[in-house]
């Protein structure tokens, strides 16, 4: 079954990302991410405000809902930007229109070629390994292979969105600002 995704980077991965849409695209419906310029001056104004409930609804409404998984490109700074935070905060975050999204990491090319592999917070929060084994709500995976293992990836996200939780915490303390990355 082909599912809707959204992406979720760091502006400084965008060309990377464009790339990675273009290479799996094949494997899904559709395949989602933010782009500010799209909801205007209002949008940005709010998410200046730090009006974090307005923006986590409206990326939700406008781009997460519909979506089974979210899909995070991790680069060098991906950990560092706080829209990527609230965009997995609101892929978490149960809504009354929408249920929680799947939610996996996937190393771009250049990022492992560098070995950067630093992650955002909130999806290292959902990775848990007992005994060696992964059991967490999230997973992590190095850049996808060109067959479709990265629509096996979205599936089994999809499988453990179902039959477990994310971690408590998933959602709150939102990043005020984005860090300092290198």
């Amino acid at each position: 079954m082909a599912r809707n995704i959204f992406l979720s980077f760091h502006q400084t991965d965008e060309l990377e990302a464009s790339i990675w849409k273009k290479r799996f695209g094949q494997y899904f419906n559709e395949i989602r991410s933010l782009g500010l310029s799209e909801f205007g001056e209002d949008f940005a104004e709010h998410i200046e405000s730090g009006d974090s409930d307005y923006v986590m609804r409206k990326i939700r409404e406008d781009k997460i809902t519909g979506t089974s998984c979210t899909v995070v490109l991790i680069g060098q700074c991906t950990w560092a930007r706080r829209y990527v935070d609230w965009e997995i905060a609101a892929t978490l975050r149960n809504f009354s229109d929408s249920q929680q999204g799947g939610l996996i990491g996937v190393q771009l090319p250049r990022a492992l070629e560098h070995s950067w592999s630093r992650l955002p917070p909130r999806l290292e929060l959902n990775l848990q390994k007992v005994e060696g084994k992964e059991v967490g709500y999230a997973r992590f995976y190095p850049p996808a292979p060109s067959d479709g293992t990265i629509a096996q990836w979205v599936e089994d996200a999809v499988a453990r969105r179902d039959s477990m939780n994310p971690a408590t915490g998933s959602t709150s303390d939102l990043m005020v600002n984005s860090r300092t990355c290198p």
